[in-house]
């Protein structure tokens, strides 16, 4: 049966709703987590090791053929358990749901590996061999007890999964278009910033931002080792550059003008965007990326990560004495006749100080795959109690040996000990099952997923009687980096479920990236899906947006408006709201009706005490239920808006999700 470390117990949940949306059957087997164990003061560890003899891994030792020392003191073995890698796993189906994948993920008898690919570094001939030597591994080395991921370092590190087919990973790799993929959407807002000098930084700051979530990941779900195939040209151990700001002022000159008929200064206006680029200039200006690589290392120390970099060379040009010289010249030229290729040294430090070997991508990558997936196959899982008590969350070294011989062998060499405040939280009783929301309320809540980093515009579809309006809003950061900062060209398409076009029209994404479209309808069968095709400068982007499928006889769908203290109303399609914002919702009227109430409901559907100023009045078209809000004494979460309206036996209900960030 499956036993997880204790901690999997808390972080299982938020790994089941962020790494991955895939779906899977339920699995027939629950796994059962495991309490934690204490003795007195005592902390209890888990060593994987791997003792061998003429590349083979020794088997039928027990305990007694072990000696384990902590910070150079001998400590007592009370476990040896050998884990093999080659049993079938029945259970187990081709696709994993994210929950699955990271409970198999804690357990010693799986071998997690995951490839970091930086796909910027490559152009497709060198992509050619280096996916090659990757579908080799994948066709010989993964086994039915092997979870194989693959990320790419311009992915944040929630999009991790485990659970995928290696068929899947095989087709994505294969893809002619897999090297020229979108950047994310911070990092495009980044760039377009104009930070001079930075974009090496930018780079930098990604690609550590993955790692360091994948290792606080594998942290927190398994105790065994994780191996991390980093595909890269090095890790940047960049010094803070503290002179960017000086300079940064010497590239932006005061603007200067007539005033009161003399030329003088004129401030520059400030807003959003240049606060926000003036902001992440500094961060990463000032950002130690050499302390950044230490702390990496102690973390997959810590965690028992290890790193098998694949050093991909990167053109050099060599400094040769300038033919000009034979003339008095003291200069140096370049010779192209001349170039030399090398791997960053980072490579070669990352995989050391974390027990891993560097492989370069212009030798046998093959052989180096395989022997890294040969140092975690079988192996010894060794459990101890330490001896020391202290609970200071300090990094400890292990260091392992055969009895008989004295030798060394390969085994964890770190980890970081607790702290009383997670010693604390493990010894807690669970916490409550997770109350479920009524299905009402979580169908209402499903637009909010579509609100991610990623989505480079929003829409809206409000259907009143024959009346369709389709709102487009663009999300106001991207607006301030210059996103569409000419505007962009809209067609509009409404399908009813047959498929059948039941409305259509075109406008105009005005430059401050909102836009509000009437869409003439036919008549003959009512819409359910609106989309919305955005083109502009070579794109063409689609979102899809779904219309509830009963039919009003009293309410039609609200249109919605935001403003903040400082701000005029806008129309609204992405309804995530700050705190210091409003938002005005208007329901037009399609009958006359007795009574109406508004309510603001929890994600579980129960009442909230919060005011909301309604009135019915005239508006255009007839009478109109107006409610508006503010989130000031909100906390961050999802909400819904609930609107009931009656007209003698007829009674209907209206929900609109938002939230608040």
């Amino acid at each position: 049966m499956l036993r997880l470390p204790p901690s999997i117990v808390l972080l299982l949940p938020l790994c089941a709703l962020t790494l991955s949306g895939q779906q899977a059957p339920p699995d027939p087997q629950q796994a059962q987590p495991r309490p934690p164990v204490f003795r007195g003061s005592a902390h209890y560890v888990r060593v994987d090791a791997h003792p061998t003899l003429g590349g083979e891994i020794i088997q039928g030792l027990t305990k007694d053929d072990f000696e384990l020392f902590e910070d150079g003191k001998p400590q007592t073995i009370s476990a040896a358990e050998f884990v093999t890698l080659d049993e079938p796993d029945d259970a187990r189906g081709s696709m994993l749901s994210a929950r699955r994948a990271m409970e198999l993920a804690a357990d010693p008898s799986y071998r997690v590996v995951i490839f970091v690919v930086d796909r910027a570094i490559f152009d497709r001939p060198r992509w050619s061999d280096m996916r090659d030597d990757l579908h080799e591994f994948l066709g010989s080395q993964v086994g039915p007890r092997d979870l194989v991921a693959l990320i790419t370092t311009d992915r944040p590190w929630t999009e991790l999964s485990l659970g995928r087919p290696i068929e899947a990973i095989r087709n994505e790799i294969d893809n002619p278009n897999w090297l020229n993929a979108e950047p994310q959407e911070q990092t495009a807002i980044l760039r377009n910033c104009e930070l001079e000098g930075l974009r090496g930084r930018i780079r930098a700051d990604e690609t550590y931002a993955l790692l360091e979530g994948l290792v606080r990941l594998m942290a927190q779900i398994r105790e065994d080792r994780t191996s991390i195939v980093f595909i890269s040209n090095g890790l940047s151990r960049a010094a803070p550059d503290m002179r960017y700001g000086e300079r940064r002022k010497m590239a932006m000159p005061p603007q200067m003008g007539l005033v009161n008929g003399r030329i003088t200064r004129i401030a520059r206006p400030s807003d959003m965007r240049d606060r926000f680029c003036e902001g992440e200039g500094r961060r990463l200006a000032e950002t130690n990326f050499d302390r950044r690589f230490d702390d990496l290392v102690n973390a997959a120390r810590a965690a028992n990560v290890i790193f098998y970099p694949v050093g991909v060379p990167f053109f050099q040009a060599e400094a040769t004495r300038s033919a000009a010289m034979g003339r008095g010249s003291a200069g140096f030229g370049v010779s192209p006749a001349r170039m030399s290729t090398r791997v960053s040294g980072t490579l070669e430090e990352l995989a050391k100080d974390t027990d891993g070997f560097l492989m370069n991508a212009t030798g046998d990558v093959r052989s180096g795959l395989r022997l890294a997936a040969s140092e975690t196959g079988a192996h010894y899982v060794l459990g101890y109690y330490t001896s020391n008590a202290k609970r200071d969350g300090k990094l400890r070294a292990i260091k392992v040996r055969l009895k008989k011989t004295g030798a060394d062998i390969q085994a964890r060499r770190f980890y970081r000990a607790p702290t009383d405040k997670e010693i604390a939280a493990l010894s807690a009783p669970p916490p409550p099952e997770p109350a479920v929301s009524p299905p009402e309320i979580a169908e209402a809540l499903g637009p909010l997923s579509r609100i991610r980093r990623s989505t480079q515009f929003f829409t809206y579809a409000a259907l009143s009687g024959p009346s369709l309006t389709v709102v487009v809003e663009v999300p106001y950061i991207a607006v301030q980096a210059g996103r569409w900062k000419d505007g962009a060209a809209l067609e509009v398409l409404a399908e009813s479920d047959s498929g059948t076009v039941v409305g259509s029209a075109r406008a105009r994404l005005t430059p401050n990236g909102r836009a509000v479209v009437q869409v003439p309808m036919d008549g003959l069968e009512r819409p359910a899906t609106v989309f919305v095709r955005l083109r502009a400068d070579g794109e063409s982007i689609v979102e899809r947006t779904d219309i509830a499928p009963e039919p009003a006889a009293l309410v039609g769908d609200p249109q919605a408006q935001r403003s903040s203290p400082r701000g005029i109303a806008i129309p609204v399609a992405l309804f995530e709201f700050a705190r210091d914002e409003r938002l005005k919702l208007d329901w037009p009227l399609l009958a006359p009706i007795q009574r109406f109430e508004i309510r603001l409901l929890d994600r579980l559907g129960q009442q909230l005490r919060h005011g909301i100023k309604t009135v019915e009045q005239d508006g255009a078209g007839g009478r109109h239920v107006v409610a508006e809000m503010s989130f000031t004494a909100l906390g961050r979460g999802d909400y819904v808006v609930e609107l009931t309206a009656t007209a003698g036996a007829v009674t209907e209900r209206k929900l609109l999700a938002l939230r608040v960030k």
